[in-house]
């Protein structure tokens, strides 16, 4: 009897840990809101030989023009997240474009959509309450990986 009420005691406990650490867990989609400030992009070859140092490195402005001519969303400098599903894009000369995002899958997926046909996925590597880390596949020269690094904007 002692054993079923210890192991009985031992369960309930394990539920209680997890429910209050579920439970005090901020979501991504919380975690998201606000002025993301963009401040690198890094290429990295998918298809290099393993410890090859060369096939990862930051892109220059040229480069990241090239990336980004069919694209809207890679000419931002700021991305200003907002509750309501749109996302306000800042760029040079205080232009502004406005989207739509909505996160995907378990949260690491961003969705960004409004520009007519345009559509376009991110993943989400990292996002803590001051950093963001989201790649994209490029089909540029190589097959790749497009590394693109925020730190949260100081109101």
């Amino acid at each position: 009897m002692k054993i079923k009420l210890m192991y009985a005691g031992v369960i309930v406990l394990l539920f209680g840990v997890v429910i209050t650490l579920v439970a005090n867990d901020v979501s991504p989609e919380r975690k998201l809101i606000g002025k993301w400030e963009e401040v690198m992009w890094k290429y990295e070859k998918l298809d290099s030989p393993e410890g090859n140092v060369l096939d990862s490195f930051h892109i220059n402005d040229q480069l990241k023009q090239e990336i980004s001519r069919e694209l809207v969303i890679h000419k931002a400098e700021t991305w200003e997240v907002r509750p309501d599903g749109t996302i306000l894009l800042h760029k040079k000369g205080e232009e502004v474009d406005e989207l739509h995002w909505r996160l995907k899958g378990r949260g690491h997926v961003l969705k960004l959509f409004g520009h007519g046909d345009s559509l376009e996925h991110y993943q989400i590597q990292q996002l803590t309450d001051d950093t963001m880390e989201i790649h994209f596949n490029s089909d540029l020269q190589a097959r790749g990986i497009i590394k693109m690094v925020f730190v949260k904007a100081k109101n």
